[in-house]
């Protein structure tokens, strides 16, 4: 079928006529290249590999990796907002309970998947599944204020469209991984001891490197103080301009009238021009 393509694209034209491709090398590996979104995606894919060899302390009772588990929904994200190199990319620290943990989509509360993204997909179950930590998928009906902080702003400073804000932008979790204790609380990367939680943030900040190096972003907001201090390690955010929003959690200290505060950083910082796709 391919050969069939090209040689009706080729006919009538002769051997030393410039429109008429040259096939090689580099013809046949631009019509076989990967999308943008699917190379971000092999990367994650080898990072849940590493991450699967490194022995969990007994603090950690379970974990939970949607980007395995709801890899549909996941998916269908990445396809849908990263379809090209993106001027400011946001990361987050990891997923949250009623968030990715449900969809597979960083900050993805059920509302603001199933309805502002209009997104759909199977999600299946983490291996093991910690009773007071349920995974019900897009039927999940607890917010996830983080999640609703974030993207309800950036869809009003968008102009009420996220096809306009992932012109330029793009929102990417650090850790894949959630973590809870025995008593199902959940425990944020932040909370994390010794070796456990520096093989976590090394895994997981070299493969952000490579995913760097594909996104493009010339400006890299870390979302919480967690992900800006493991980017201070990063090559790729030396060569770029790295600035810190204070993570929506309503756990974060001081952190009352987050939507506020946030919408000045980002005006301060001059980045609304890019979430309206304006500049």
């Amino acid at each position: 079928m391919l050969k069939r393509k090209l040689a009706q694209q080729t006919a009538g034209l002769s051997e030393g006529d410039p429109k008429r491709p040259v096939m090689g090398a580099n013809t046949t590996s631009a019509l076989f290249a990967k999308p943008l979104w699917k190379q971000f995606y092999d990367i994650e894919c080898k990072l849940n590999e590493v991450l699967s060899t490194i022995d969990t302390p007994a603090t950690i009772e379970c974990t939970y990796n949607p980007v395995e588990y709801a890899s549909s929904l996941h998916c269908a994200y990445l396809r849908r907002f990263l379809d090209a190199p993106k001027h400011i990319m946001f990361i987050g620290m990891n997923p949250g309970p009623t968030g990715m943990v449900q969809t597979g989509i960083p900050f993805g509360n059920v509302r603001t998947v199933s309805q502002l993204m209009e997104l759909s997909g199977e999600v299946g179950r983490p291996p093991v599944l910690h009773p007071k930590r349920p995974v019900v998928g897009l039927e999940c009906t607890k917010e996830e204020i983080s999640g609703v902080r974030l993207w309800e702003l950036f869809l009003r400073l968008a102009g009420g469209r996220l096809d306009i804000f992932s012109q330029q932008c793009f929102v990417h979790n650090f850790c894949p991984l959630a973590f809870f204790d025995a008593d199902g609380r959940n425990i944020t990367p932040t909370e994390l001891k010794g070796p456990y939680k520096q093989k976590i943030r090394d895994a997981c900040l070299d493969a952000l490197e490579k995913q760097l190096l594909i996104v493009k972003p010339q400006v890299v907001v870390a979302v919480g103080d967690y992900v800006y201090q493991a980017l201070k390690r990063s090559d790729y955010c030396k060569t770029v301009s790295m600035l810190r929003l204070a993570h929506p959690s309503p756990r974060s200290v001081n952190n009352t009238k987050w939507p506020e505060k946030a919408q000045e950083f980002l005006e301060q910082h001059g980045l609304v021009r890019f979430m309206r796709n304006e500049a």
